[in-house]
């Protein structure tokens, strides 16, 4: 026989043989699909749908995966974070949970390019609501980890990265990308409840009752910006430590941090062994001025620490602090000003410094600390129509100076309008959380926003109370439960009782777990400005022994 001809054979065999493969494929396909329950085909069906026309096809989406998740147990991992997002979201589950309940997982973008990750519980156990949970920092990843929160109590829960790829503060992906800046600032957040509520009309064959979105620091943000941009999005909003002011937040708050921190080679002068001294400093001097002492400084307004007593008498060299790093933990404390002296920022609260661990001291030796990367990250790829040359030195930057030249990237992606009529009055509802310990975004900030919001609501003969609350949260950090305060709250549920039931919140119960996730300490948190006060006799561990009122030394 000839090469030819063998080759032949061989070719045919093989063709024969992939063929068979492909008839067995076909026909395993089948029989599965045959197995499968209408709900698990209508599932699979989903990228099928077109979704191309949605608003104009301005929404324009396309489903990639979509399959029925039966009996699923997360591992290690994915329980350990499904129970820490659930916190963030405002919307706890037990620690022990460990089984998803079946549902429908579908996975796609939404024109350009905004990747989601939405999970649909099966329609037997279905709420009947949306909940959205909007990315923080500058995005950039569709973590799964809030969808297995959500559906485990039962929500159609989404998450998107924001419309790029990108891994913490990282804005490389914005430089020259006024269509991805647009996405991350407002857009991202409004098409992707679009894409999800037809989706879900599709699956479910009805549309949301209610729809919610919630988030911490940039997610924070998202809600209040949809509620300015688009108030009939969501019915409900939880802001948990919210960027409202983008720019201010990176180009003020966090630039002058930056330079505070690091020295004139811009290595930081703060070593991670540094920082509990610093905070075991100020929790010693103020930590009773609330009536307890229980390593919470419930207000720092209240506080009177002065970073001085840190420094190092003559001849001493341990445990105590140079005048540089002195100066550096002042200005950390004290608010930003302009030329004029006026306040335009307000500083790191006394009690933040447990998490001055990576904000302010770097966690790693090769890393700068985060209050730098916000900073020049924003400034060098974000803030501009056209990026800073690659050379720019951050030092050279005065906000001031440049106010002007900022204002379009303010319009774009501040969401500090205290204009928030049309959300109140087709009737949403907003409660706003802020930790006392965030050392990322300083509670002072949120206050004087929501304060601009009081006043402005007020000038139209409006209750900023009947649509908004704030809770500041004693101990709570930035968007995490590792603080020493209450960082397990179920705000979700008020909201709701808000929202549908027409009960306004008039205190949130506020609870500490221990690595177990037992409760071992439980508060009230009231509406701002009243503050939770301890009676002086009862258990400090139970919300009983607390009461409405204000604080004072």
């Amino acid at each position: 026989m000839s090469v030819k001809s063998n080759t032949l054979k061989q070719t045919a065999s093989l063709l024969t043989f992939i063929g068979g493969l492909t008839v067995s494929h076909t026909l395993l396909a089948a029989t599965a699909e045959m197995q499968m329950s209408p709900e698990e085909r209508d599932c699979m069906a989903l990228r099928f749908d077109d979704f191309a026309k949605l608003e104009d096809g301005e929404a324009a989406t396309n489903v990639i995966e979509s399959r029925f998740v039966k009996r699923y147990e997360m591992n290690e991992t994915e329980a350990l974070w499904a129970y820490k997002y659930s916190r963030l979201m405002g919307a706890p589950i037990a620690k022990s949970q460990k089984h998803l309940p079946d549902h429908c997982l579908v996975r796609g973008y939404v024109t350009p390019t905004i990747r989601f990750e939405l999970r649909l519980p099966a329609r037997a156990q279905w709420n009947q609501k949306y909940l959205l949970n909007a990315c923080m920092g500058f995005c950039g990843d569709v973590s799964p980890y809030p969808p297995m929160a959500g559906i485990v109590r039962r929500y159609a829960t989404m998450s998107h990265d924001g419309g790029h790829t990108a891994y913490g503060f990282d804005g490389k992906w914005a430089r020259n990308n006024e269509q991805g800046k647009i996405d991350f600032a407002y857009r991202a957040n409004h098409v992707v409840a679009v894409a999800a509520k037809a989706i879900m009309e599709k699956y479910y064959h009805t549309q949301p009752q209610y729809s919610f979105i919630t988030g911490c620091s940039k997610g924070g943000h998202a809600g209040v910006m949809a509620a300015k941009r688009y108030p009939n999005d969501f019915d409900g909003v939880i802001a948990r430590g919210p960027t409202i002011n983008y720019t201010n937040v990176n180009l003020i708050n966090c630039m002058d941090n930056a330079r505070a921190i690091l020295d004139e080679r811009d290595e930081p002068i703060f070593a991670p062994s540094d920082i509990p001294k610093i905070a075991q400093a100020a929790m010693a001097r103020c930590d009773a001025y609330d009536g307890l002492q229980d390593g919470v400084i419930s207000d720092p307004r209240l506080c009177d620490f002065d970073p001085q007593t840190l420094a190092c008498e003559a001849g001493q060299v341990q445990n105590c602090f140079s005048q540089q790093q002195v100066d550096a933990v002042k200005a950390l404390y004290e608010p930003s000003r302009n030329s004029q002296g006026e306040v335009i920022y307000g500083g790191l609260p006394y009690g933040s410094e447990v998490e001055w661990m990576g904000w302010v001291a770097p966690q790693l030796a090769q890393l700068k600390p985060f209050h730098y990367y916000a900073a020049t990250e924003y400034l060098k790829y974000i803030a501009y129509p056209e990026a800073l040359h690659v050379d720019y030195n951050w030092r050279d930057f005065s906000y001031e100076d440049e106010a002007e030249n900022l204002a379009e990237i303010s319009k774009m992606i501040d969401a500090d309008d205290p204009d928030l009529r049309a959300f109140k009055n087709r009737g949403g509802k907003m409660l706003v959380l802020h930790g006392w310990a965030d050392a990322a975004i300083p509670a002072y900030a949120t206050i004087d926003w929501y304060e601009r919001v009081e006043g402005f609501m007020a000038s139209q003969k409006q209750e900023v109370r009947d649509f908004s609350r704030l809770f500041l949260l004693p101990g709570v950090i930035h968007c995490g439960i590792d603080g020493p305060g209450n960082a397990t709250f179920d705000a979700m549920k008020a909201l709701e009782e808000w929202v549908i039931g027409g009960v306004a919140p008039n205190s949130l119960l506020t609870q500490k777990e221990n690595a177990q996730g037992e409760v071992i300490r439980e508060q009230p948190v009231f509406p701002y400005p009243i503050q939770a006060v301890y009676d002086g006799k009862g258990d400090p561990n139970k919300a009983t022994s607390f009461h409405a009122g204000f604080l004072s030394k």
